[in-house]
Order: structure tokens, then C-alpha cells, then sequence
């Protein structure tokens, strides 16, 4: 494992690595979320339910299961709930590895109801999602092997500061993102729009970054 550890701390050195997976946090983490707001589950809207008045019986075995979830009440904003902690701590970047973790349980068990229960392309954008936190972990896989094994003193590799992904300024970025997000979300404002304008924040961010990167990096990096 320490060969490993050595090799994910050198590649993530690499520059288009960094911004990778910063970006990487900000799409599946603010999805995430938008999603939890989306899919009615704070507002007892059974969104994604046909024929809200018909039988159950009648009803094909996916939305029987949407059906079963949307009425469930307490569970079912328990699960919008732990979207909302999981997609925010990723897109905070500062506590994104708590986020990688519980964002990990959580879509591994969303993309096995997708393809338990048929869903029509679903269990690819799921599968994605799935490969895309399991990235997160092996980026901070020097973090939580002490999860799994004893880590003696003169095995411990430090991980070296990264002056893009470590910055501060992608903080304040998610910050703004996830203020965009719940304040559109209470505003009942279209789900389209929400992701737009969160993209547009997210590629002029990335323009000023890049446009004044030597100023910006005159600024300590986060521990």
C-alpha cells in the first residue's frame, strides 16, 4: 500500500489532476444536492410519481418503489438530507474527504436500486458517479489507510501541499456555489437554470484562477 500511496502522491502534483478532481467535487456534490431539492424530498412532492391517484397495484414496479419512498415521509427526507451533508462537505473542498465517504455509501447504494429495478440509462449516470467517488477515495487514500492498517512512523508518507487543490479560494467557490444552490432551491427556481447558473459561477471562477494565478498563489494554502 505504501507503493501505491507514493505513486496517487506523486500524480496528484500534476496540475490538471488538481483542478480534475476540485471540479470533480463541485459537479457530483452539487448534484447531489440540487437533486435533493429536485426530487421533492424536503416538500412531500411525490415528483417523480405518475398517476399520483392511482392504486399502487397499478402501478409498474419503479414507480410502486418511488411511490413506496415519496410517502415514506421521515426516510425519504432522511435520504435528501444525507445527499445535502454528503454534496456539500465535497463542494466546501475543506471537509471533502468526510464527504467522499459518506457520498461513496450513498451512490453505491442508489446504483444498485438502478439496476435492481431497470431503470432506463440510469444505472450509467450512476455507474459514473460511483467511479467518480471512488476516485475521491484513492485521492485521499494517504488519509484513510490508517482505517485499515497499522501505519508505523517510518512508513508514513506526509502528503505534500498542493498549490492548486489546497488553495482557499476554491473554498470560498464552494461556498458561493452551495449559497446559490439552497437559495434558487427556495425559490422554487427550474432545476436547469440552477445547474447553469452554478456552471457559469464555476468556468468564471475557473478564467480568474487561472487569469491571476501568481497573485492568487501568493496566498498561503490551506493546511
Amino acid at each position: 500500500m505504501t507503493t501505491l500511496i507514493g505513486f496517487i502522491e506523486k500524480c496528484k502534483q500534476l496540475t490538471f489532476l488538481q483542478v480534475f478532481t476540485v471540479y470533480l467535487r463541485y459537479l457530483i456534490g452539487g448534484a447531489f444536492v440540487i437533486a435533493a431539492f429536485g426530487m421533492g424530498k424536503f416538500s412531500s412532492q411525490e415528483l417523480l410519481i405518475r398517476n399520483p391517484g392511482a392504486s399502487i397495484e397499478t402501478l409498474e414496479p419503479l414507480q410502486q418503489f418511488f411511490r413506496v419512498m415519496a410517502t415514506s415521509g421521515l426516510y425519504w427526507q432522511f435520504i435528501g438530507l444525507s445527499q445535502v451533508i454528503a454534496g456539500g462537505l465535497l463542494m466546501t473542498q475543506r471537509f471533502s474527504k468526510l464527504g467522499a465517504v459518506i457520498f461513496f455509501g450513498l451512490i453505491l447504494n442508489i446504483f444498485i436500486i438502478t439496476v435492481s429495478y431497470g431503470f432506463n440509462g440510469t444505472p450509467v449516470v450512476t455507474g459514473l458517479m460511483l467511479l467518480a467517488s471512488t476516485f475521491l477515495l484513492f485521492w485521499d487514500l494517504n488519509s484513510f489507510q490508517f482505517i485499515v492498517r497499522q501505519t508505523k512512523p517510518e512508513n508514513f508518507i506526509t502528503p505534500n501541499k498542493l498549490l492548486i487543490a489546497d488553495h482557499p479560494f476554491w473554498m470560498v467557490l464552494g461556498t458561493l456555489m452551495l449559497t446559490t444552490i439552497f437559495t434558487m432551491a427556495l425559490l422554487k427556481i427550474n432545476i436547469v437554470l440552477q445547474l447553469g447558473t452554478v456552471f457559469i459561477e464555476g468556468l468564471v471562477a475557473f478564467i480568474v484562477f487561472f487569469a491571476f494565478r501568481k497573485q492568487f498563489q501568493r496566498t498561503p494554502v490551506t493546511a
